[in-house]
């Protein structure tokens, strides 16, 4: 299953794109729309799904073929005042499927990274970035399975953007280490798309191995759609803390483990504790007594 998750809303021939990625062989494309700034309360979705042509529908029905479309937000970032407003509480960003985020400046990028509630982290790597990328905020990025997007349109329709492109594409490629790395086509023109297995040879260009370009346009789009959804539903958290660092108030905790340790096991024997202390010492009398019986019979 092959994902595009950017597909401008305002491209020039939204319905012929939506063909022409049909035709090429993707299953699921996200429609994406472009927010400038703080996220406004009232903000109406209108990357809804498209009606498909007639020639869309007979080329899915020849093949037995299920199509979805998702919609998408993207928020530009300017301001770490915007960003407040994208987390999972918020109706206007709750009823998109995905969220995205291109941050401008070093310090937004980190807070992107690092705390904020996205799904993809999308930079135009068409342009020279303004700052770099850092393995520690990218690692963060990683462990909370927020996903880095790389789109090739740019790289067809221009050849200035395409050096930069690919530049910028295998930095991120080597901060990420090839892990939570997306390729989408960001194409406002039918034109500029191009089918799963020709991106997937560009993203050898970008520096991916052909088993990670393959998972850049299936299994991590859609991990990231997953993120979309978990993301908008009640979240559980397992934490995990050091003994040492318990606060005292806390110590109960570590008095309740040390009794289960000291409770007999079903045969009457313990693994632990006082009883554990009893067996020891019953054998060091044994081997003492033996002791004794020995030096007693000897000349």
């Amino acid at each position: 299953m092959f994902y595009d998750l950017n597909v401008p809303v305002a491209s020039k021939s939204l319905s012929g794109t939506i063909e022409m990625l049909i035709r090429l062989g993707y299953d699921c494309i996200a429609l994406n729309q472009y927010n400038k700034g703080k996220v406004p309360p009232d903000l109406a979705n209108a990357s809804q799904a498209v009606s498909l042509s007639a020639n869309a529908t007979a080329m899915l029905q020849a093949k037995g073929r299920r199509f979805q479309q998702l919609s998408r937000l993207t928020v530009l970032l300017d301001d770490q005042k915007d960003a407040y407003h994208l987390n999972g509480n918020s109706p206007t960003v709750k009823q998109f499927d995905i969220v995205a985020v291109a941050p401008s400046t070093d310090k937004l990028f980190a807070q992107c990274c690092e705390k904020l509630e996205v799904d993809i982290i999308s930079l135009d790597l068409s342009k020279r970035l303004p700052f770099f990328f850092k393995p520690k905020q990218v690692n963060c990025a990683i462990e909370r399975n927020v996903y880095f997007e790389i789109s090739y349109s740019a790289a067809i329709a221009d050849m200035a953007s395409r050096k930069i492109l690919i530049s910028n594409a295998l930095q991120l490629v080597r901060a990420t280490k090839q892990k939570n790395i997306i390729l989408t086509s960001q194409a406002e023109r039918a034109m500029l798309a191009r089918g799963p297995y020709d991106v997937a040879n560009l993203g050898r260009l970008f520096g991916l191995s052909a088993g990670a370009a393959k998972q850049a346009l299936g299994s991590n789009c859609r991990a990231a759609v997953v993120h979309g959804k978990t993301r908008r539903t009640v979240k559980g958290v397992i934490a995990v803390t050091m003994t040492k660092d318990l606060a005292a108030m806390d110590s109960w905790q570590l008095q309740t483990h040390e009794t289960l340790d000291e409770v007999p096991a079903a045969d009457g024997h313990a693994g632990s504790g006082v009883h554990g202390e009893d067996d020891s010492d019953d054998e060091g009398d044994a081997a003492r007594d033996q002791g004794m019986d020995s030096t007693a019979d000897a000349p």
